[in-house]
């Protein structure tokens, strides 16, 4: 961390706008807006892509070359190098790393983000007029004006991670139409698509509508689980279960209520609702899981329960 501390600031100089992930005042809030404006002015043709085994897919050569760049303390060089070459221990033997970046690592984010803004200089120096570029660590995505746009843009990235001895995951990165296309695309969480929509006056409109993805409910679904899984739960009141599920419910919604995010975010309400109402059964032995919901709800909101959808569902 200290190492980090006084080196990420020379690299910070350096990096690009459109890099979003593992940056001091940079989060992922500000790339999906950045897509918003992008795609809201027209450009409707997104390359959705993904790098396959990418932090396990560093070149420590290249990596190193790139270090050295802006650092010159040969104590701080070696010191790199010797993380970058430490290994791993499983089942009690060292496997030697000779490819990729130590995950986990503190500074591993930061020497990820070296390594990748090597494609960030030549997007914006060579490609740029092809397509906005927005990456988040190893997730990126281009958001292009019309399919040539598109097509060329995939062929440049192509050939930078061919550079960089990188390669595209097969599955996971793709061409989408948004215009057309009836499936839009998941990123950083959020499910995006290009809707009609209408206003209170009841006019049309077309706007990039993002809301939480399928394999996001999940998650926020399962994090609430985990809070009613123990049976050590049926022993604490009410008021301190609430305590314990509230941050992780202020945490969600920070990071997940955007505009068109309240008829999802009311959906995690009503699971919340439910897996209360089962444990206030439990509690007190009722044959019925799901009887007296009402006044369960009433009794958590009044002891002073979050809600995810910021009105009421």
């Amino acid at each position: 961390m200290a190492t980090k501390i006084v080196v990420e600031p020379v690299f910070e100089a350096d990096f690009k706008d459109c890099s979003y992930g593992f940056r001091p005042k940079r989060n992922a809030n500000q790339a999906l807006k950045a897509i918003n404006e992008e795609v809201n002015k027209g450009c409707l043709w997104v390359i959705d892509a993904d790098i396959k085994e990418y932090f396990c897919s560093i070149n420590h050569e290249k990596l190193m070359l790139l270090v050295k760049q802006r650092i010159s303390d040969r104590r701080i060089l070696k010191l790199i190098s010797k993380w970058l070459k430490a290994g791993v221990m499983e089942n009690g033997k060292i496997q030697e790393s000779i490819v990729g970046s130590p995950q986990g690592g503190v500074i591993s984010p930061l020497l990820s983000n070296i390594y990748l803004h090597y494609f960030d200089y030549l997007w914006g120096k060579k490609y740029s007029h092809l397509g906005r570029l927005i990456r988040y660590a190893d997730d990126f995505v281009v958001i292009c004006k019309g399919w040539e746009n598109a097509k060329f843009s995939m062929r440049a990235i192509k050939e930078i991670m061919r550079k960089l001895e990188l390669k595209l995951h097969p599955d996971k990165t793709r061409f989408i139409d948004l215009w057309n296309s009836k499936e839009g695309f998941d990123f950083l969480g959020f499910h995006h698509r290009w809707k009609k929509g209408k206003t209170k006056n009841w006019k049309k409109f077309w706007d990039l509508y993002q809301y939480p993805s399928q394999k996001a409910m999940k998650k926020m679904r399962q994090n609430i689980k985990q809070v009613f899984q123990s049976r050590a739960t049926l022993l604490l009141d009410v008021k301190d279960l609430i305590e314990i599920i509230n941050p992780k419910i202020v945490g969600m919604r920070n990071y997940y209520n955007l505009r068109f995010s309240y008829h999802e975010l009311c959906k995690i309400d009503w699971y919340i609702k439910k897996k209360f109402t089962i444990w206030h059964n439990r509690k007190r032995q009722k044959s019925h899981r799901h009887c007296r919901i009402e006044k369960v709800c009433e009794i958590i909101y009044k002891q002073g329960l979050k809600r995810l959808a910021v009105a009421e569902c």
